[in-house]
């Protein structure tokens, strides 16, 4: 994953629960680090120690944990170089979902060694998506729900998501639907 993953849930845990905080769940995860290069690969298993630590810490689930990170990643994600690539994807919070695939094309310009995600969306009905998300990597399917919902904010958007298909052995990638409310 790269650093700037692992940053960003420092600076969340730093901006919301102080420097401290964040030094001791580094602690719990057995992590030398204390910030991390955003450019640089790192291996997953740290994210995934960090999370865990987090978990302990404030006694949340992980999926708590990544929805709440994958909302603030909406936010911290705008702030960064990369920010304008998302804007650029539209004004529409499905616009934005469309554009998602060519964002990270774009990213992997500056970062070859990323293993970004995919997604596909799919009208099913009046004010209602298939949203399919493809990934390498298990278990970050709480960070979708959390992310969609941080950019459904940013374009003051308001939607209810439903988690209607897991990845498994019988299906390649996640499935959730998205409705549009008013």
């Amino acid at each position: 994953m790269y650093g700037m993953v692992n940053e960003g849930i420092r600076k969340f845990i730093e901006d919301n629960h102080g420097k401290e905080t964040w030094k001791a769940i580094c602690q719990k995860a057995s992590i030398d680090v204390q910030q991390f290069e955003r450019m640089a690969s790192y291996d997953d298993k740290i994210t995934y120690g960090l999370v865990g630590a987090i978990c302990e810490h404030t006694e949340l689930t992980a999926e708590e944990v990544l929805n709440v990170f994958g909302q603030y990643w909406v936010g911290y994600a705008k702030a960064s170089a990369f920010g304008n690539l998302l804007q650029l994807a539209g004004e529409t919070f499905v616009e934005r979902i469309e554009g998602l695939d060519e964002m990270h094309d774009r990213i992997l310009l500056s970062m070859p060694h990323l293993k970004p995600p995919s997604f596909d969306i799919e009208e099913v009905g009046e004010k209602t998506y298939d949203l399919h998300y493809f990934s390498e990597r298990e278990g970050l399917a709480s960070f979708v729900v959390g992310l969609l919902h941080g950019l459904a904010a940013e374009t003051d958007e308001t939607i209810s998501v439903e988690h209607v298909t897991q990845r498994s052995e019988a299906s390649d990638h996640d499935v959730f639907r998205v409705t549009l409310l008013d």
